[in-house]
């Protein structure tokens, strides 16, 4: 114990002689005696000094004369114009996780907030991910399609994945009729930790039916619901209701004719509580879609023949609350995503990038072009 004792004063000792030495001033990048010179090193910033030496993470970007950020693209095909994003969402660290493929093979990508990746990964080949989110235990659950190589007689089915936090296979389910179009376009985590999916379902070779199906934590098959109002149904978005019920939105229509927008109410079953397809002139499709703040429920796409961004709310029970066909809006697509706002209202992203913020009624608050 004695010498214990010394040894540990001898220690403090020296600690507190060499403690006593003078050292050199740091610079701004904190280097001992360096000569770093900081500032915006990026180029393509709106501050760029050229001569700064080290990036002190100043960098201001403006596009279309709107303050952003930062800007990343990613690229992994060897082919110019293969890589492509279907679905960005946020991870609980505050990074952002991206699905989609590379060279017709499956892709997720992790950044952290600043945009910069940390890992990809790619999936087996002849898939595309359409969508993806981080579940309870951390991990993934993304879903898509596969579709053979082997021509003819080869159609799409769905593919289901489910990965770790690292993008690691947990496992993943190839689920189809084998002869016609299946395909899946949103996945969710319900509240009892399972996951149900959303998209299309041809069992009969002509008549497509917007689907749910649900699947364990393990991947193992629990139950398959189809709804359709006509011979041309799919499910684009999916949501669970704070009440445990399900709500998918998309179109019905008929093969090669006009499609119209299409909301379906489940429980927590795959059981239909109710359905709703809204008459319109053209086209009109959903694309997303959101709980409101009232306890009903806001879906975005587009409507009528020109395709013009479009917004509805329906209370709980499928009654519409109000819509809107925003005309004067410029788009080719409709609006892609929905995402509430803090004070009632949506943000909206359509497909020529334009940004809209409505109230919770959806007047346009403003929208400008990314």
């Amino acid at each position: 114990v004695r010498k214990h004792k010394i040894f540990t004063f001898a220690l403090s000792f020296f600690l507190l002689s060499c403690s006593n030495e003078e050292s050199e001033p740091e610079d701004c990048a904190g280097e001992p005696g360096g000569d770093a010179v900081c500032g915006c090193t990026d180029s393509t910033a709106n501050n760029y000094d050229s001569l700064a030496t080290f990036d002190d993470g100043s960098c201001e970007y403006l596009l279309n004369g709107i303050p952003i950020k930062w800007i990343r693209t990613y690229e992994f095909s060897s082919n110019s114009g293969m890589d492509e994003s279907w679905c960005v969402r946020q991870a609980s660290d505050g990074g952002f996780i991206i699905a989609g493929a590379t060279d017709y093979t499956g892709l997720l990508i992790k950044t952290n907030s600043n945009g910069e990746e940390e890992w990809h990964q790619l999936y087996d080949n002849s898939t595309s991910l359409y969508s993806v989110r981080q579940v309870s235990d951390g991990g993934l659950i993304a879903t898509g399609y596969y579709e053979c190589d082997t021509l003819p007689g080869c159609y799409p089915d769905i593919y289901l994945l489910k990965t770790d936090d690292a993008g690691t296979i947990e496992w993943e389910q190839w689920i189809g009729t084998a002869e016609n179009n299946d395909w899946a376009r949103d996945a969710i985590e319900t509240q009892d930790g399972n996951f149900v999916i959303t998209g299309t379902w041809n069992d009969d070779g002509w008549n497509s039916k917007a689907m749910l199906r649900k699947y364990s934590r393990s991947g193992e098959f629990m139950w398959g619901k189809t709804f359709s109002s006509s011979t041309a149904n799919e499910g684009n978005s999916l949501m669970e209701t704070s009440d445990g019920n399900l709500i998918l939105v998309g179109y019905s229509g008929e093969q090669h004719g006009a499609y119209k927008h299409f909301m379906v109410k489940a429980d927590s079953d795959g059981e239909q509580i109710w359905k709703k397809k809204t008459q319109s002139v053209g086209d009109a499709l959903l694309y997303a879609v959101c709980e409101a703040p009232s306890g009903g429920y806001v879906a975005a796409g587009f409507c009528n023949s020109w395709r013009t961004n479009f917004l509805v709310e329906r209370n709980s029970s499928g009654n519409i609350t109000w819509e809107n066909c925003y005309i004067e809006e410029s788009s080719n697509y409709g609006y892609y995503d929905i995402t509430p706002s803090s004070d009632g209202g949506y943000y909206l992203i359509d497909d020529v990038c334009y940004l809209t913020k409505t109230d919770e009624s959806g007047n346009i608050i403003f929208s400008v072009r990314l």
